[in-house]
């Protein structure tokens, strides 16, 4: 983000009211334009902003802050306002001591008294040469809450300055006529700051420099009378009307600077008056707002895109290298290793705290292309802050030195690809060199630090140079273990003293300062006990500010680093106030990469407790209130050197050089959780444009606030901070030509910090909420932000909206290659993909469609009606170590985490929330050997017999339970636990002892005769069941240690399920075989059973699935039983398809659908209960030997070899609930105001009635046979269909088959646009034309048309009989008209034009198209197309105004015929066209192809599925595209463009087009219902017989 950075000049005295009408009017405006429109910060640095004189900076700091603008600045960088006052003289600060000892002389020759200017001035051995500098008394406390004023010691000094400016005005002008001093050198006693700042921008530029200034003249003419101006003025009106009429004039001569002069004429009696001076300066502002703004507009049109370097990497390594002062002799050995050929390892540098190390390697980055010159190296650095991570680290190293890694986020890639980009980089000639500073700065983690992405052996032409802190001994210890054959391990050595004192005296001489003998001895001292470099800069800091009196004394100087940044903070607060230090430093330590000076200003102006200290002292409440930004520029400059403009993100932020700095503001001021909660909401605030846009942020008065308040009790007030807006998007004006438009751009510095912010400031909610913004996530796709979205999603939906954020997170993952390439497609991939989810997480609405959520007008495009559910999407979760490593072991926790267990001894997590996993613990000293879970509570093993618990909820450090006797347990797998409370209850694979903990302890044991395979508890907890292996059932009061007793099962197999029911009276055991045995307990010492159900199908049992509604499921290879256990009956039984065997099933949670696997089946299937059909087929990512595993009610997990798959369970029954006939879609027609109702059919029995609206299936229509073709009337009342020859004639209404009609023999059947009469068309006999209210047949059709329809009118059937074109009346049968072409061409195709019902277009074989005029039967020939392009008859299609005609379609070319001027053209579509998914409705076409673009991901479905098109005939402008997840079958686009698609898996889709350009919107947004009950749909039932056979019937003739 670049700055306009303006320098404000003027006299204090003379532009009080311009200043402030400035500040008040124009800034903020521009602030506000720059940030909106190009991203730019706007700053203006007044130097007299402060109320105060004795707060104004002195000449120095003046001339060094415009120095600043001119160099940092954009463009303009000073604007200059020249009054009627020149102003007093400024006092020179410094003075060369013979120059002042002249001065002196000559003032006691002339008689006046020295005093004075010796009060003024001290002499000071110290500077360069030694000088007499100015005291200022008044500046040892700026702020009030530092120190006590002293009123009267100011007053004294205000009448001193007069004095002191006089004497030296009279003696300086002496020493002139004299010639003992250069007029030269004398101007700086008689200069203003006016004219010093003037000829300080001006003097010594270039055009271009001086192109960049504006200056603004206003002249007052006041009639006078003579000799009223008094003498001490002449000089001062003399120099000013140098200025404004030699000085300024000449540069507009000379440069063509940019000066306004305005002339304002007085009344000799009024004068200037106070309402003249405020007109003036509001036409000054109005003037000066034009004359930036165009400067601005201009520069930013015409600047050039400049790469940016997302971390500033490169800028940070330019910063480090120059503060390489004292030369090291690591150096060498840095060199010798990059120039050596045969080195293996990487160069490990290792040092304390403080000694250097990020300089040195800077250093030796810089000089790498030196000493390899003939090489061409390729550099890598990066500088490891608190804002890295190993991924971050990884992929800027990846991504530069290999362009193919863009894309790749997950840390496992990145590390592979990391260890071979350094190991198999030996085909480039171009040696490699990586250097990573900082590794001990990485996140820590406990145990051993993980290496594994280093590679253990380096490829000859890569170096990779590596610093860790001396201090991290395991690190160092744990690198040296990784490579135990390397020698290149050097450890950093101390500087010398004579060095440290040589870089302190050359820091010191530049700055034209030196210290005193007395002085250098304490400086010694300290220097001898520490060298390191940093003290010595610090040293410098304190030193450059000592003068020659000042003492120095032990407890001056402190020995540490720490202590020494702490004395500098200390001298800060004096010197700028200690709210204002410590908010500043605090901003600039927490902020996500730095800020920008503009943008501290903002947030120091949102900041209560320092906005207070800047509060108009005795005056009222202001409006608007900001700190002024001389004083942040002021702060800034005494942290020089400390601070560096580092680009970052595209912009110049502020950022510490050194990591120590931050360190101590954390622990100065930042020793709260509080207060840095606090700093994080304030900088939230800022970043989410909270108090933009004039919005007033409150501020509590109290007692303490020095302000006038008509009360004394604290009050809330609000005032305007000025803060400008943040954009997501930066636009530009409309007035900027779209020629001259440059790109919108992203403002990154939100999208990079709010976030982080938000998370931090613990606003949790409306992190979530920005989460699930459709603006927030397209604008980070825009930004190319994917991946750090992808992060953001995972770790917030950790916190708030789990379910909903990782089905967005999965949805735009699997998205993820079509939306980097084209953001924009994001709302059409979410209402695709998401909106069929609404039911089930309505809070995603407005992440869906915005416009809808907020009730405004659809955007020109695609939109869903009735979306078509696709298939339910999955989050994966990998394990960082399951490529080497297989998991062998799992379990489900009821929040749905999984912990897998891999075979090399590690256990991770997986969890839908995160994509790669985390270790439960970091030790690499336990190896786990089996995992159980009871809850959320997960119990491990280790192959030492150890136990370790860990909570999926609390998320705490894993916590190891004391087990007596451990070494029994060495390599024994846990079969179970069970958790209740506080109590534990373990039990071991072909064990027969229960182990009790309680409070983490082992109890006691439970002892059983055979080996336990189930335990179950009593509701109340006190009474354990175990189940075991000869089907033996022990009862313990466990608390007693009283075993209460044992039953045993009848065929004595091995329990696998004891489940408890009616309040814990009756016990069901389920045996091995799948046998079922109920016991009553209501004698629990004395067990009866009561009944039993014995499993007729052999096998063993696979799995049973219970959810505790006396629903059990029992899986067996060749059947699943449904047993109700309350009385042990077989409600229902599931064989396999033919041919196939189960391998795992379970029940959902309220026993509707079945989810089973099968064997050899890469799918996971789900049945419907009721029906037993197969209702949707689960993918499982071609993941092969899965097992399913419940976790609670709301995840199923599949367990694969490498990874973890996680569905959210509604999300299934969603799915599983949508209306489909499981068969592909032949037909699908459409009737109603805007397409409210259709209907389909799949050539089965059945015709299905969808209402649109609701989004619900209203009723099936069932016939005898298969449906071959249908047709609704015009007003939507009769439902005509076709099936076995039978006509059947339906009320839409109520379902009622009205008549069924034999003896047709009909093929199709169409109705009048009336709806009065049907046509059943018939290719082996005649076709009938019959009333549709009573089903009488009219007349007969001899002859067998083809490709009929009826004419728009309704009085014509026309169609194709032997190459002619015919139209038979529907009142005769008679063809009354015949079209026939004298060349013998056939009729191929035909359409009526439906605003001009008389006219048909006719095309023929030999590519001729005429017009046939049916009331008159006249032809007309249109044109003729040429031999390569013919007319298709399924695609041709006509405009409603005849206007434009669709010829044909081949591959990806659509041939469109323009009838008003005879052209032919092509329209290139998007990939592939299916040629029955074509529709054409007045002037607009829609077609489903396929997508052209080359898909690299592979969980994408969206490129194998074909997209709908939407394009405008008259222009061949694409409206609109969406994306279909499912693979379409038929395609009916309606007169109010909504398209209605039919889908291969027997599911219907509505979509409606938006096209604003010509006012078109063909549906409004509705709530749609999208979950269908679970209920059979309404079925309504044919006639059994039919009560009409034509053949029977006498004519009715009309």
């Amino acid at each position: 983000m670049a700055c306009v950075q303006v320098y404000l000049c003027s006299n204090p005295e003379d532009s009080v009211v311009e200043r402030t009408l400035i500040r008040q009017k124009v800034f903020p405006r521009l602030r506000e334009y720059c940030r909106s429109t190009y991203g730019l910060d706007f700053r203006v640095i007044d130097p007299y902003e402060a109320t105060k004189p004795k707060n104004w900076p002195t000449q120095q700091e003046r001339l060094r802050i415009l120095e600043d603008c001119w160099n940092n600045s954009l463009h303009s960088f000073f604007v200059g306002l020249v009054g009627e006052q020149y102003g007093d003289a400024c006092l020179p600060e410094q003075v060369e001591a013979s120059e002042f000892q002249l001065i002196l002389q000559v003032c006691q020759r002339m008689g006046f008294k020295t005093d004075v200017l010796e009060k003024c001035y001290r002499r000071d051995e110290n500077t360069i040469p030694p000088s007499f500098c100015m005291l200022e008394p008044s500046r040892r406390c700026k702020q009030t809450s530092v120190q006590q004023e002293n009123p009267t010691e100011e007053k004294n000094w205000c009448k001193v300055f007069p004095e002191v400016r006089r004497i030296l005005h009279d003696v300086v002008n002496q020493c002139i006529q004299e010639g003992t001093l250069a007029l030269e050198k004398a101007q700086k006693y008689f200069q203003s700051s006016l004219e010093n700042d003037l000829r300080y921008a001006y003097e010594g530029r270039s055009s271009e420099d001086v192109a960049r200034c504006i200056c603004y003249v206003h002249k007052i003419t006041v009639p006078m009378k003579e000799n009223t101006i008094p003498p001490e003025k002449e000089d001062q009106l003399h120099r000013l009307s140098q200025l404004r009429d030699q000085f300024l004039p000449s540069l507009v001569a000379s440069h063509k600077a940019v000066v306004y002069c305005t002339t304002t004429k007085c009344n000799r009696l009024q004068c200037y008056t106070p309402e003249m001076r405020l007109d003036f300066g509001v036409g000054l502002c109005e003037q000066l707002n034009v004359d930036l703004k165009r400067l601005i507009d201009h520069t930013m049109l015409n600047k050039r895109t400049v790469a940016v370097d997302n971390f500033g990497e490169k800028d940070l390594c330019r910063i480090f290298s120059s503060l390489y002062r004292i030369e090291r002799k690591e150096v060498e050995h840095v060199k010798s290793y990059l120039e050596g050929k045969n080195t293996l390892f990487p160069f490990i540098l290792n040092g304390g705290p403080y000694s250097g190390k990020t300089v040195l390697l800077a250093h030796c980055a810089s000089q790498v292309s030196v000493w390899l010159k003939n090489l061409d190296p390729e550099i890598l650095v990066f500088f490891i802050d608190v804002n890295s991570s190993l991924r971050q680290l990884l992929k800027y190293i990846c991504e530069r030195a290999d362009s193919s890694n863009t894309n790749i986020n997950s840390i496992f890639q990145l590390k592979e690809n990391f260890k071979r980009l350094l190991t198999v980089r030996s085909t480039s000639k171009n040696p490699l060199v990586i250097i990573i500073d900082g590794l001990d700065q990485l996140p820590k983690t406990d145990g051993q630090p993980d290496l594994t992405c280093l590679p253990k052996a380096l490829a000859p032409n890569v170096k990779l140079l590596i610093s860790v802190s001396a201090n991290r001994h395991a690190l160092l210890a744990a690198l040296k273990q990784y490579y135990p054959d390397s020698a290149l391990f050097c450890e950093l050595q101390q500087v010398d003293t004579k060095s440290c004192n040589q870089l302190l005296t050359t820091l010191l001489q530049g700055s034209n300062r030196k210290i005193t003998s007395g002085q250098q001895v304490y400086v010694n001292e300290a220097l001898k006990k520490c060298t390191v470099p940093l003290y010595v800069e610090l040293l410098y800091r304190q030193a450059v500010c000592w003068h020659s009196e000042f003492e120095i004394t032990e407890e001056t100087l402190d020995l540490e680093v720490h202590n020494s940044i702490v004395l500098i903070f200390d001298h800060m607060e004096r010197k700028h106030g200690k709210s204002l230090v410590s908010k500043a430093l605090s901003y600039l330590t927490l902020a996500r990469y730095g800020m920008t000076t503009a943008e501290l200003t903002d947030v120091l102006s949102c900041d209560d407790e320092v906005v207070e200290s800047f509060l108009p002292q005795g005056e009222g409440v202001p409006a608007t209130l900001r700190v002024p930004e001389v004083s942040v520029e002021t702060l800034l400059s005494d942290l020089k050197g400390f601070l560096v403009q580092r680009n970052i993100l595209g912009t110049q932020t502020l950022s510490w050089v050194n990591r120590h700095f931050p360190l101590v503001v954390c622990k100065q001021y930042l020793c709260s959780e509080e207060t840095c909660l606090k700093i994080h909401h304030v900088l939230s605030d800022y970043f989410s444009g909270s108090w933009a846009n004039g919005t007033k942020k409150h501020f509590i008065i109290n007692k303490d606030t020095q302000i006038q308040s008509s009360s004394d009790v604290p009050r809330n007030i609000y005032i305007d901070r000025q803060v400008p807006s943040q954009p997501c998007i930066f636009s530009q004006p409309f007035y900027i030509s779209t020629a001259m438009r440059t790109p919108t751009r992203p403002n990154l510095r939100k999208l990079h910090t709010l976030s982080f912010h938000l998370l931090k400031s613990g606003r949790i909610e409306e992190l979530g909420s920005q989460m699930i913004s459709q603006e927030y996530l397209q604008v980070m796709l825009h930004a190319m932000l994917a991946d750090e979205l992808f992060l953001w999603l995972e770790k917030t939906s950790q916190l708030i909206f789990p379910r909903e954020l990782q089905l967005l997170h999965a949805i735009l993952k699997s998205s993820a290659c079509l939306l980097r390439n084209n953001p924009a497609d994001l709302p059409i991939v979410l209402q695709a993909k998401l909106l069929p989810f609404l039911s089930v997480f309505p809070s995603l609405e407005e992440c869906v469609n915005p416009a809808r959520a907020e009730g405004l007008s659809l955007k020109c495009g695609m939109s869903t009606v009735l979306p078509s559910v696709p298939s339910v999407p999955y989050s994966q979760s990998t394990p960082q170590d399951s490529m080497a490593s297989q998991i062998i072991l799992s379990a489900g926790s009821l929040c749905g985490a999984v912990v897998v267990v891999l075979d090399n001894g590690a256990a991770w997590v997986c969890h839908g929330a995160t994509c790669e996993g985390f270790k439960v613990t970091q030790s690499s000293n336990l190896k786990f050997t089996s995992v159980c879970s009871s809850g959320n509570t997960f119990l491990l093993s280790t192959c030492c017999g150890k136990l370790v618990l860990w909570d999926a909820v609390v998320k705490t450090q894993p916590l190891e339970i004391k087990i007596q006797h451990t070494e029994n347990h060495k390599n024994k797998i846990l079969e179970g636990v069970l958790v209740l409370g506080d109590n534990l209850f373990v039990w071991w694979r072909e064990q027969n002892i229960v182990n009790v903990f309680v409070d983490k302890e082992e109890l006691t044991q439970l002892c059983c005769t055979y080996e336990i395979t189930c335990v179950l508890c009593s509701g109340e907890g006190n009474i354990i069941y175990c189940g075991q292996n000869e089907g033996s059932v022990t009862i313990f009061d466990w608390p007693n240690g009283q075993l209460l007793a044992t039953l045993t099962c009848p065929k004595g197999m091995p329990l696998i399920e004891i489940i408890l029911t009616e309040g814990d009276e009756v016990i069901s055991c389920v045996d091995q075989a799948g046998n079922v045995f109920a016991w009553d307990l209501e004698m629990i010492t004395e067990p009866v059973l009561i009944c039993e159900n014995h499993c007729g199908i052999q096998g063993k049992v696979l799995n049973t699935d219970y959810k505790g509604d006396s629903i059990l499921l029992i899986c067996k290879k060749q059947q699943i039983q449904l047993i109700d256990i309350s009385q042990t009956d077989v409600l229902d039984q599931f064989n396999p398809p033919r041919g196939k065997t189960f391998k795992q099933a379970i029940i959902d949670q309220n026993s509707h659908f079945i989810l089973a696997l099968l064997c050899n089946c890469s799918f996971l299937l789900v049945w419907n209960c009721a029906s037993g059909q197969c209702v949707l087929s689960l993918d499982t990512g071609n993941c092969q030997d899965i097992n399913l595993l419940k976790c609670g009610t709301t995840y199923l997990a599949a367990i694969a070899s490498v990874g973890v798959l996680i569905w959210d369970m509604d999300l299934i029954r969603t799915s599983a609930l949508a209306p489909k006939s499981g068969k592909r879609v032949k037909i699908i027609i459409t009737v109603g105001s805007q397409g409210g109702t259709c209907y389909s059919a799949d050539g089965s029995k059945l015709v299905w009635k969808w209402a649109v609206s609701s989004g619900k299936v209203e009723g099936r229509f069932l016939h005898r046979g298969s449906v071959e073709s249908m047709c609704i009337s015009g007003d939507g009342n009769y439902l005509v269909s076709i099936a076995d020859g039978d006509v059947y004639v339906w009320e839409t209404c109520n379902g009622e088959n009205t008549y069924r009609i034999s003896g047709s023999q009909a093929y199709k059947v169409l109705i009048t646009p009336k709806g009065n009469f049907g046509v059943a068309l018939s290719e082996n006999s005649s076709s009938r034309v019959w009333k549709l209210q009573s089903g009488h047949s009219i007349c007969s059709i001899h002859l067998h048309l083809r490709n009929a329809n009826i004419s728009p009118e309704g009085t014509f059937l026309l169609g194709v009989n032997s190459g002619n074109l015919l139209a038979a009346s529907l009142w005769s049968g008679n063809v009354n008209k015949c079209f026939s072409c004298s060349d013998q061409s056939d009729v191929v195709a035909f359409h009526s034009l439906l605003n001009h019902p008389d006219f048909v277009i006719v095309a023929l074989s030999s590519g001729a198209l005429y017009s046939w005029k049916l009331t008159e039967d006249t032809t007309c020939h249109q044109i003729q197309l040429p031999d390569s392009l013919f007319c298709q008859p399924e695609i041709f299609g006509l405009s409603s105004n005849g206007g434009y005609a669709v010829l044909s379609i081949s591959e990806c070319t659509i041939n469109i015929l323009n009838f008003s001027n005879s052209k032919l053209c092509s329209l290139r579509t998007e990939g592939p066209v299916l040629q029955t998914t074509v529709g054409v409705s007045g002037q607009y076409m829609v077609y489903a192809c396929y997508s052209s673009l080359v898909c690299r991901n592979l969980s994408c479905d969206l490129h194998e599925k074909p997209m709908l098109v939407a394009i405008r005939l008259t222009d061949g402008g694409t409206i609109g595209r969406f994306y279909l997840c499912k693979m379409p079958s038929v395609l009916t686009l309606s007169k109010d463009l909504i398209v209605y698609v039919g889908f291969e898996d027997g599911s219907v889709g509505v979509y409606a087009v938006h096209d604003t350009k010509v006012g078109t919107s063909s549906w409004k947004a509705e709530n749609l219902t999208l979950l269908n009950p679970l209920d059979e749909q309404l079925i309504w039932s044919p006639l059994l017989k039919p009560n009409l056979t034509w053949t029977e019937l006498p004519l009715e003739f009309i």
